[in-house]
């Protein structure tokens, strides 16, 4: 599934009710997340496990994702050179260390030309 959150309030409670509804859904990718968004999302995530999700591509600004995906193998977190520092995405991935994470993507868009990206972080994590 490909979503793209809107910065608004009303969105991120309906957007977790449905992840929650989609029983087999193994695939999310979020195409765009404003950083707004990452309070609201860890408010709407609290008690909630998306244990059926093994691919999540996602923004800087939706990394509480990941600490409710247990069984995520794939993650992919794109970082905008002029976005904030990633140290809620270190924060998600330490809490969810115990996770199946076998592949770490960040490839760094530069300012906001997608074209000149730095594609050499990834990380293979399976040994």
């Amino acid at each position: 599934m490909t979503v793209n959150l809107p910065s608004n309030g009303t969105t991120v409670p309906v957007f977790v009710k449905c992840l929650e509804a989609l029983r087999y859904l193994h695939t999310l990718e979020i195409v765009s997340a404003e950083d707004v968004m990452t309070i609201p999302l860890e408010n709407a995530l609290k008690r909630v496990k998306l244990c059926r999700i093994r691919t999540l591509i996602m923004p800087l600004a939706t990394h509480p994702l990941l600490q409710h995906c247990p069984n995520v193998e794939d993650v992919v977190c794109v970082i905008r050179f002029n976005n904030t520092p990633p140290g809620g995405l270190l924060r998600s991935l330490a809490s969810n260390w115990d996770s199946k994470i076998k592949r770490l993507a960040i490839p760094l868009i530069l300012w906001d030309n997608p074209s000149r990206k730095w594609s050499g972080a990834l990380y293979d994590l399976t040994g």
